[in-house]
């Protein structure tokens, strides 16, 4: 065995383990609670109506869009990572349905690794600049949710609640952007202080991936991409909803875009099971709908929204040449020994 992989199964001294069922066991917990929530009320009666009164022609230009927005996912990871190793549009695609397979099947968002582990073992791109390109799109996506959630409150009304969550995380984002461009613009300072300190040291080679991905030119156009990327989302809920017989408007389901974003933040249960209801229902409410009819509209959307990325996630694992448990399993392992071999490092 490769020391290094030897060394992965040893206790590390002085550092508290967090059990590994604690995280799984938390994530079905608060699923578990949320769908008790959603479910307690839920008028079984009318949903039988619902779905024969479905509007199936905006149902089908939701689903067209959906799968289309992970295209434009796969094409603006494409662009972030061209000049460290422009892996081809196809296995962008692939990594991205797997991951999003991965997700409604694996607890706690395992497929973020694990297509970013796909997409290096398939192309010349390091894991490292996989995991740290992803990480940078996030950081875009924030700051994206923050823009939508400003110009939504120009059209709605603002709801206290919904407000203190969005400063918390607002204010989240924008320490972390503005990290991001003191990297970008200050590699030497940024240098120096990280190296003053053990802990700073750890970061130094995040620095510098993030400045071997820092060209504005491709970093505009990640942004640009993922403004697209989002406003397809948005739609998406419209169409639904419209198919549904729901006269909303795109700022109101910007608005129900954004809360049921950060409301899902914290990883827990796949495809966000129970959490995701919990917080269309909520938005819905915000946006006085009923509570019955916000749940069965919550429903028809995650089931909308998840069915197709299951089929789709499906094939790319079929064309992958991996079982979905080998898939998590050489993703951990990779990057568990990409971990220790950075605290070697800066050791």
């Amino acid at each position: 065995m490769d020391p290094i992989e030897a060394r992965l199964h040893l206790p590390k001294p002085g550092r508290i383990k967090i059990p590994k069922w604690l995280l799984p066991v938390l994530g079905y917990g608060v699923a578990a609670a949320a769908l008790v929530w959603v479910f307690s009320q839920f008028p079984f009666a009318k949903l039988g109506e619902h779905l024969r009164t479905l509007d199936w022609g905006w149902i089908s230009i939701a689903i067209v869009v959906e799968v289309s927005v992970y295209f434009l996912d796969a094409w603006r990871w494409k662009v972030i990572l061209g000049p460290v190793g422009d892996p081809p549009f196809g296995s962008c695609v692939q990594a991205v349905f797997v991951g999003l397979f991965a997700n409604d099947i694996l607890p706690a968002r395992a497929g973020e690794v694990i297509r970013c582990f796909l997409l290096s073992f398939k192309t010349e791109v390091p894991l490292s600049l996989a995991l740290t390109s992803d990480l940078i799109e996030r950081i875009m996506d924030g700051v994206w949710i923050v823009a939508l959630y400003l110009l939504v409150t120009r059209e709605i009304a603002t709801h206290d609640d919904v407000n203190h969550g969005m400063w918390v995380f607002g204010i989240s984002v924008g320490i972390l952007a503005l990290l991001l461009l003191w990297m970008l613009f200050h590699k030497q300072h940024a240098h120096k202080y990280l190296n003053k300190s053990k802990f700073g040291n750890r970061f130094l080679h995040l620095l510098d991936e993030i400045h071997r991905l820092g060209h504005w030119k491709e970093l505009g156009a990640t942004m640009a991409i993922t403004g697209l990327y989002w406003l397809a989302q948005i739609f998406v809920i419209w169409a639904i909803a419209r198919a549904d017989s729901f006269d909303f408007g795109f700022g109101q389901m910007a608005f129900l875009l954004v809360v049921k974003t950060v409301g899902t933040l914290i990883p827990n249960a796949p495809a966000n099971l129970g959490v995701f209801q919990a917080t269309i229902i909520y938005a819905l409410t915000k946006l006085y709908t009923e509570r019955p009819e916000a749940a069965i509209l919550a429903e028809i959307i995650f089931t909308v929204l998840t069915l197709p990325l299951l089929i789709g996630g499906a094939i790319a694992i079929a064309f992958a040449g991996f079982s979905l448990g080998d898939l998590h399993r050489h993703a951990h392992e990779a990057h568990n020994t990409q971990k220790l071999r950075l605290h070697e490092k800066s050791s």
